[in-house]
């Protein structure tokens, strides 16, 4: 370790050097940790996946650990040769919240499933907003009703 600090090289200065590209494949991997749940939910393999969208294994293994980050044509293809939509959404890190955009005039109700395991019971709470609620959604357990 010694040698390292005395080329000039620490972790942290590499980080700190490269933060932007590190982000960009940070975001990239997070996208394609869902694109493996959907394969896994299809029962697909990142072969299967290459296969269907036109593109080399080595691609997709690459996107899938973040050597290479997604793009809005791959996005694109994925969408049209798995038959899926890719729903963007947003939160908001300091408010621990998600925003949507609703009409006030939209009846919604949301369930929440606690941890299901087929051996328990399934306890859910479902929540619902009305036209004069201001937020679409209000995380205060008691408002919930217990099914």
């Amino acid at each position: 370790m010694e040698h390292v600090k005395a080329s000039g090289f620490s972790i942290q200065s590499y980080t700190d050097e490269h933060r932007e590209k590190i982000d960009e494949s940070l975001v990239s991997l997070r996208f394609m940790k869902e694109v493996d749940t959907l394969l896994d939910y299809k029962n697909l393999s990142n072969r299967d996946l290459a296969s269907k969208l036109g593109c080399s294994e080595s691609y997709i293994s690459q996107l899938m650990t973040g050597v290479k980050k997604i793009n809005t044509s791959f996005i694109n293809k994925l969408e049209k040769k798995l038959d899926v939509k890719v729903d963007f959404r947003f939160f908001l890190k300091k408010e621990e919240c998600y925003l949507q955009s609703l009409p006030k005039s939209v009846n919604v109700s949301i369930s929440l499933d606690k941890g299901f395991h087929p051996a328990q019971p399934i306890e859910c709470f479902v929540s619902v907003n009305s036209p004069t609620t201001e937020r679409v959604l209000d995380l205060d357990r008691d408002t919930y009703k217990k099914y």
